[in-house]
């Protein structure tokens, strides 16, 4: 489980309103004005690469993502997302180690581009806020395989 950090708490206290941060005042709790986002250096260290186990497969196929950081993501506050180009969806997110695979399969022809990211996001909330890294783009076409014969009428 992620710890939660200042800067996470810095956001809570932007999203108060003036009067809940009266009530948090008048029960004598410090409020401090939020501190801008901080956003690590870039890479913060970090590398990443995103592979295919294919790039061409028949509809219908699976193909498995891996992204691979130089190092692990679980004590860091960062994920390891793996994100669909081509539709906006998130397809994995990672919240430990130095790897993170995802399998994706297409039903119908058509060319899908994913990428991976280290970055600030969690699961559910789609491309990461911010990406340390991006790794490089990797395409994959789901094609249709024709039987022969066909026996026309």
């Amino acid at each position: 489980m992620k710890r939660v950090t200042h800067a996470s708490l810095s956001r809570v206290a932007a999203t108060l309103s003036a009067a809940a941060c009266g009530v948090w005042y008048l029960a004598g709790v410090a409020l401090a004005a939020p501190d801008a986002p901080q956003h690590p250096a870039a890479g913060n260290g970090f590398t990443i690469s995103l592979a295919a186990s294919s790039p061409y497969e028949p509809i219908g196929q699976p193909v498995t993502l891996t992204a691979t950081t130089n190092t692990d993501v679980g004590p860091t506050p960062y994920y390891i997302t793996i994100y669909s180009e081509t539709t906006g969806a998130e397809i994995k997110v990672c919240g430990s180690g130095a790897t993170c695979t995802a399998t994706v399969a297409q039903a119908g022809l058509g060319t899908q581009t994913f990428e991976a990211f280290v970055g600030d996001d969690v699961a559910g909330n789609g491309q990461p806020g911010f990406a340390l890294v991006s790794s490089n783009q990797v395409s994959v076409v789901w094609f249709f395989i024709f039987h022969w014969p066909i026996h026309l009428p």
